[in-house]
């Protein structure tokens, strides 16, 4: 895996660090290709193979989560070393809401989850610690931009077809909801230039090969340095990270490096580094992903419910 392999799977995941997933559905190759300075068969070709490899499984839709009358909270949660994460995230399978759970070799445990307001929040993340059995968590919401986007049954009923299966085609939408192609493309254009469509990227981190795949969170001395250091964060760390959560409370760098070598010698150069409070780099172990809960809160919009 090469820095042209990372840079396509963050096109993939989250071409822009301030938005919590892709905008829209899949990009095309060739836009791709152009931003990166590739041809689209090159892209294709590379897209391929990370899916042959099993590294990509396939893309999930991901919704605004404000107009679902929802929002995202985030807890990196802190487990005994010898508790199995594999049996953490049976459990954790359990609560609704959940839709990633992504274990660490190290023994920490990062949840999403979805919850109604701000006085359930800490609830949300006191059931979720308590049944994964955590020493401490640390908590942060995930904000998506703001969505003017007024959604009608129609287009819940589109929704609720490509949560379902992203890649599904005008045609068959059209067809299974007695609908123009033309309707169903213009109203796709308008959700996704609205802000109402992100796309999730389904992935199955122990097919990497002759890489690491690391999670680095940071925590900062203060809010007035947060620019400055973000800044030096992502400077240093282009050539592997794929995506980021710039939180409220704590940031967090996915990246895939090529030796756990490299991995020391990034975390010894954030530590040092002025307006860091504190740095912890762990190594991914492997990802849940439970969208059961997200496709029926969609599918009760598109009955009207």
């Amino acid at each position: 895996m090469d820095t042209l392999d990372i840079k396509i799977i963050r096109e993939l995941f989250q071409p822009k660090p301030l938005v919590p997933a892709r905008e829209g559905q899949r990009k095309s190759f060739r836009a791709m290709g152009k931003k990166l300075g590739v041809s689209d068969g090159v892209v294709a070709k590379r897209v391929d193979r990370l899916m042959s490899s099993g590294l990509i499984k396939g893309f999930s839709l991901l919704l605004n989560m404000e107009l679902l009358g929802l929002k995202v909270g985030v807890l990196a949660l802190d487990i005994e070393a010898s508790t199995s994460r594999k049996e953490v995230a049976k459990r954790l399978s359990l609560v609704d809401g959940l839709f990633i759970v992504q274990t660490h070799v190290q023994g920490h445990v990062g949840v999403m989850f979805c919850y109604r307001d701000d006085e359930s929040l800490q609830k949300r993340a006191d059931l979720i610690s308590t049944v994964a059995g955590a020493r401490s968590a640390k908590l942060a919401r995930m904000l998506f931009p703001k969505s003017t986007v007024s959604l009608s049954k129609s287009d819940w009923r589109i929704l609720s077809r490509l949560t379902r299966n992203v890649d599904m085609s005008l045609g068959q939408i059209s067809e299974e909801l007695h609908m123009s192609t033309r309707t169903v493309r213009r109203r796709i254009v308008r959700m996704t230039k609205g802000g109402v469509i992100f796309t999730l990227v389904s992935a199955d981190v122990t097919a990497i090969r002759d890489a690491v795949m690391a999670e680095l969170v940071v925590e900062y001395d203060g809010l007035s340095v947060r620019p400055q250091v973000d800044k030096m964060l992502f400077e240093l760390l282009e050539p592997y990270y794929f995506s980021t959560g710039l939180w409220d409370t704590f940031s967090l760098f996915s990246m895939i490096l090529p030796s756990i070598s490299k991995s020391r010698e990034i975390l010894e150069t954030v530590k040092e580094a002025k307006g860091i409070r504190s740095a912890m780099l762990e190594f991914v172990e492997d990802r849940y992903e439970f969208y059961g809960y997200l496709h029926e809160v969609v599918d009760r919009k598109a009955a009207g419910l």
